[in-house]
């Protein structure tokens, strides 16, 4: 029997001809395969044995001892004679199917199946090389072992003696005793056992290249080159994206993606994504529509979705709040599908993140220089060096771009010309324009992030299909603050103590704020034996969420450095006019605004919906409708209505609450109680609900330790300290003496809010 056939007679599960002991020396038949299925019982005096598979539907019986560990990273399933019967025996399969199970959006499979055992299931669907479910044969096993097997075996007796010692120094698990009976076959096989078959066939290609065999390498490199790119690709990728900084990068601070990702709620419904819980107010004005609980998919089923006529999607677009987790979430798919735990059916995933394009695009303006799609792809990814094979309809290629709020360029979508060639040096611009369109390369798939606002400038009819990151429901608040901490009694008091105020546990549907309230309550809790024991202040915490999305500003649309940021006057600048507009919102009772609301307060769309951090774009039903605006929850909108207020007052020495009335800097001790008292009777004026957190943020903002926050940001160091706060507690306390029990109960944290002691 030629090697070709013995090879096929192994793969098939044929036992026609007895081998040496080795990996398939120890397959069963299919009558075994199936006992040992049903009836796994361990023998006397051995080790239990393990069931391990393939994609090729080969069933392996191993020892449990190093020597047989199974490396492969893919799925791994029990196969029965009856498909319907198959039971996957991975934690990833198990989730999965709960996931299809309980969600009735109409997605394709949620994994590719094996090719081998479904090829003809799959030629009944239809030819479409988009549809979800094949795998190109260069990736399928049985092509990758026949090509090594191939290779080896013009090795001759010493050479391949000289293969097996440069094995036995690639893995522990190998040595000499194990391999010296061992042929071509054999080493093939427990290669692609070990160290998987991506890394099973690199090792091979390396270890010809150090036993002076060039030819060979390249021979075999070449009958895999698809595989071998992707496993580089793939290494690049988990590099990359394994690990995470939160806050300002520094050396030795990272974190493994894998212990702390929370998969956010992700619909298939546009509304916004505002949160519409209030503390307060049961009946906010306009209040936000919610996705229902059945449009929610899984982050790693984006491209199995179908667009609105039933056709497999090309280019999905993703939006979301600011700090809804776009990137987190965009990081964690592509690590996924690195780590072979999804989307197995995607060849090649390239990242394009729009920061380094406005990188690149600032370069070429200075350098006056163009670019073409294959000089782009590999300028970041040296693996696309030998792609030859790129625009061929079975390559199915991914292009991950995020943030493209962050990318300052002209997409001018009706006057770029139509370019079809991906070695036509064109503008990076029009590049973009082009492959958005599907001009080029318009087999390849797309995946787009951005604010809503941003993502405007792209016409609808190039977008098949919009999902929109929704945040954490409650359970999944708790998840991401009990993975944070191997000390569960810690993650337990940072949760109990955050649901005690109910305005922050509802930010924390955010995983930005999240993130935020275990980095400040950790650090709480470990230096503060007494901390906790009330409940905590919600003035600090808005602070400190708007100095950072500022800071994430300044960084991300300004290009300073994280750890050396400075204010300009134009921030200043920019708070009160943020400020100004929300006051004036909080007066009307409004929670949304329009352009010319912008336009009335010197702000434009991008400032605001863009930058800020604190603004989002709502959706429109007709293109021709005007854009619709707010504020990403109506707390922020009542802080920076209080904040106007105040800074105005500490910068100005004026008391916009009483536009009659100029303070005077020899009666400051008395102008403070006076801005109090005009805040306190527009309050009580008011319906319940509409001014409560307003006045709660206006008292916290005086306070020692929060003015302190914005001394070098908003206004001098060395700025005067704020006097007379006692003559407030005094107006605040005669004033809940004669209100109402719901009065009381807001005028009483207002006065928490002004005690001098710190969280």
């Amino acid at each position: 029997m030629d090697s070709d056939s013995e090879v096929e007679g192994i793969l098939q599960g044929s036992r026609n001809q007895e081998r040496p002991p080795s990996s398939y020396g120890s397959m069963k038949s299919d009558e075994e395969e199936d006992e040992n299925i049903t009836e796994a019982q361990p023998s006397v005096g051995k080790s239990e044995l393990h069931t391990f598979t393939t994609y090729t539907g080969v069933l392996l019986n191993r020892n449990v001892s190093p020597e047989t560990v199974f490396t492969e990273t893919t799925h791994q399933q029990s196969v029965s004679k009856n498909p319907q019967e198959r039971t996957f025996i991975t934690e990833r399969c198990e989730e999965q199917e709960e996931k299809d199970e309980s969600s009735p959006i109409q997605v394709d499979s949620p994994e590719p199946p094996s090719p081998v055992e479904h090829e003809d299931e799959l030629q009944e669907e239809g030819d479409d090389e988009q549809q979800p479910g094949k795998l190109h044969p260069e990736f399928d096993l049985p092509y990758i072992f026949k090509s090594m097997q191939s290779s080896l075996t013009s090795l001759g007796g010493p050479e391949l003696h000289l293969f097996k010692r440069y094995l036995c120094g690639r893995h522990p698990s190998f040595t000499m005793a194990d391999l010296e009976d061992s042929d071509t076959l054999d080493i093939v096989d427990k290669m692609l056992e070990r160290f998987g078959k991506l890394q099973g066939l690199r090792e091979a290609i390396r270890m010809l290249e150090s036993m002076k065999k060039p030819e060979l390498a390249q021979e075999l490199e070449k009958k895999c080159k698809r595989a071998v790119i992707q496993y580089e690709l793939k290494c690049g990728l988990i590099r990359r994206h394994n690990c995470i900084f939160e806050g300002v990068p520094r050396a030795g601070h990272h974190l493994y993606l894998k212990y702390v990702y929370v998969e956010p709620q992700i619909s298939t419904q546009g509304h916004g994504g505002v949160n519409p819980l209030h503390e307060v107010r049961s009946d906010p004005p306009n209040p936000p529509q919610v996705a229902s609980p059945d449009s929610m998919i899984g982050g790693n089923n984006i491209f199995r979705l179908r667009s609105m006529n039933g056709f497999p999607v090309r280019c999905v677009l993703t939006t979301g709040v600011p700090g809804i987790g776009n990137s987190v979430a965009v990081q964690k798919f592509m690590l996924d599908w690195a780590e072979g735990r999804a989307n197995l059916d995607i060849q090649f995933v390239f990242p394009f993140p729009f920061r380094e394009m406005q990188s690149l695009r600032e370069r070429n303006i200075v350098e006056k220089k163009d670019i073409s799609m294959l000089e782009l792809l590999q300028t970041y990814h040296n693996e696309t060096r030998s792609m030859d094979f790129l625009e061929q309809p079975d390559c199915k290629v991914l292009f991950v771009m995020d943030g493209i709020d962050i990318y300052q360029g002209n997409l001018d979508f009706k006057n770029t010309p139509v370019v079809s060639d991906i070695e036509a040096v064109i503008p990076l611009d029009s590049l973009l324009v082009n492959l958005i369109r599907g001009s080029l390369l318009p087999q390849a798939l797309l995946w787009l992030t951005g604010r809503r606002a941003a993502t405007n400038q792209i016409p609808p009819e190039y977008i098949h299909r919009v999902t929109e990151i929704q945040g954490y429901s409650d359970e999944q608040k708790d998840n991401y603050l009990s993975m944070r901490y191997s000390d569960k009694s810690l993650a337990a008091k940072i949760i109990s103590y955050t649901k005690h105020s109910r305005t922050i546990y509802t930010l924390c549907h955010i995983p930005f704020c999240c993130w935020m309230v275990a980095m400040v309550y950790e650090r709480g809790f470990r230096n503060h034996d007494d901390y906790g024991d009330k409940p905590p202040k919600i003035t600090s915490f808005f602070i400190h969420y708007m100095i950072i999305q500022n800071n994430r500003k300044l960084e991300k649309y300004y290009g300073q450095n994280p750890n050396s940021q400075k204010w300009t006057e134009m921030d200043k600048v920019f708070m009160l006019k943020l400020g100004r507009l929300a006051l004036t919102l909080l007066d009307s009772n409004r929670s949304v605004f329009y352009e010319e609301d912008l336009n009335e307060h010197s702000l434009l769309v991008k400032e605001v919906a863009w930058c800020s951090g604190l603004c989002t774009e709502l959706p429109r039903a007709n293109t021709k409708d005007k854009r619709v605006f707010c504020f990403t929850h109506l707390s922020f909108l009542e802080f920076m209505a209080a904040h106007y207020v105040w800074l105005t007052f500490r910068l100005e020495e004026r008391n916009v609450l009483d536009q009659s009335h100029r303070v005077s800097k020899l009666f400051k001790e008395h102008t403070l109680v006076d801005m109090y008292r005009k805040a306190v009777d527009r309050y009580l004026s008011a319906p319940v609900g509409q001014y409560d957190l307003f006045l709660r943020f206006l008292c916290g903002l005086s306070t020692t330790l929060n003015d302190g926050l914005l001394r070098g940001l908003l206004f001098p160091h060395n700025a005067p300290p704020l006097k007379g706060l006692e003559d407030v507690v005094r107006l605040l306390t005669k004033r809940k003496d004669g209100a109402g029990s719901e009065r009381q109960t807001n005028l009483s944290e207002c006065l928490r809010e002004l005690e001098t002691s710190e969280d």
